[in-house]
């Protein structure tokens, strides 16, 4: 779920939060940084498109809402949308779910996409790409780029992970072979977990070894705020993942390949020069509300409505670039772990 029309702030009208039903810790004012409701659709602009959250994966720490009304969008509702984007001045587009290839419309919406000239981008758990045909025929139709979601190279844990069977996982892995044969740039996504993070850097090698080098890397810090925000596996401080992230970041290094990282701030990562790589991230810069398929909203805005910032930042060299911490995560385990990097 990705929430609308929050207003964010940096140092005034900052909220306080509340510890009731949480892990107890010390009251503290937390700051959000401001960022346009509105933003202008240029020849540059991405939209982030979703189908609705239907999906054939059941990842017990699924962020999505859940809401009835967001899990299947009609078809002829979604043809609508691509007119809409396209009358607003949007040029490319990342399409995602849920799961978007098994929408039965997936097929009418590129289609339509391609009538109006707009390119697009995927966001995908990647098995419907393990057909061939079906991987062919969407590189025919112009598809790009894509992120794929292969939270680990072990089929039994990636399985319990993505709510699926070593079958699917087999299908996934599949599935991004077709696209990086075909040419396809990609980004794997992985939310570090509990089952996950002491294989990290084996991760990091099979990944390269199978993918390539010049297959992006993308380690998420789980959000707790979707419908699977109370999964145990994602009950995590970043003190618990952070040595064996170190470690998988060093061996990407080592093998020349790029790894990026979301919702991990610099002062965890220890590099003021780190990008937050969220939405925002992939280029996206506008989000089309998925329930009613009209307004258009900035994803920075977005972005700064969920993220928070405790006192100390002020003082950090990498304020401007850091994506700063979720809400609950503060609520659940306090802000003393945050130190700002020295500005120079």
């Amino acid at each position: 779920m990705i929430p609308v029309g929050c207003p964010a702030d940096l140092g005034t009208g900052a909220a306080i939060w509340e510890t009731a039903g949480m892990t107890t810790v010390p009251a503290t004012r937390l700051m959000r940084k401001r960022r346009r409701e509105r933003l202008p659709v240029t020849s540059a602009s991405v939209a982030l498109f979703r189908l609705g959250e239907l999906c054939n994966n059941a990842c017990p720490m699924c962020s999505n809402s859940g809401r009835p009304e967001a899990f299947r969008i009609d078809d002829a509702d979604l043809l609508r949308r691509v007119d809409h984007l396209a009358a607003l001045g949007f040029r490319r587009v990342v399409v995602t779910g849920g799961e978007p290839t098994i929408h039965p419309a997936f097929w009418d919406v590129v289609k339509r996409l391609g009538e109006r000239s707009i390119a697009w981008d995927i966001n995908t758990h990647g098995r419907s790409f393990s057909d061939p045909a079906f991987a062919e025929r969407a590189l025919d139709a112009g598809l790009e780029r894509a992120i794929v979601s292969l939270h680990s190279h072990l089929p039994a844990i990636s399985a319990e992970i993505s709510g699926n069977s070593e079958h699917g996982h087999l299908q996934t892995v599949t599935g991004i072979d077709h696209l990086v044969a075909g040419g396809c740039e990609m980004m794997l996504n992985a939310v570090v977990c509990k089952l996950n993070v002491a294989d990290l850097v084996a991760y990091v090698g099979y990944c390269g070894d199978r993918f390539g080098s010049e297959t992006q890397l993308k380690i998420v810090f789980p959000y707790t705020g979707g419908k699977g925000g109370d999964w145990h596996a994602i009950a995590l401080r970043y003190s618990d993942v952070m040595p064996q992230v170190e470690a998988a970041r060093a061996e990407a290094r080592r093998r020349g390949i790029t790894m990026l990282f979301e919702s991990f701030p610099n002062c965890i990562l220890r590099d003021g020069e780190a990008t937050n790589l969220s939405r925002s991230g992939f280029g996206e810069t506008h989000y089309l509300e998925d329930i009613h398929g009209v307004d258009v909203f900035p994803i920075r805005h977005i972005e700064a409505a969920l993220a928070v910032y405790p006192p100390a930042c002020r003082d950090c060299a990498a304020l401007k670039r850091c994506g700063g911490i979720s809400e609950d995560y503060a609520r659940r385990y306090g802000v003393e772990e945050f130190v700002p990097i020295a500005i120079d």
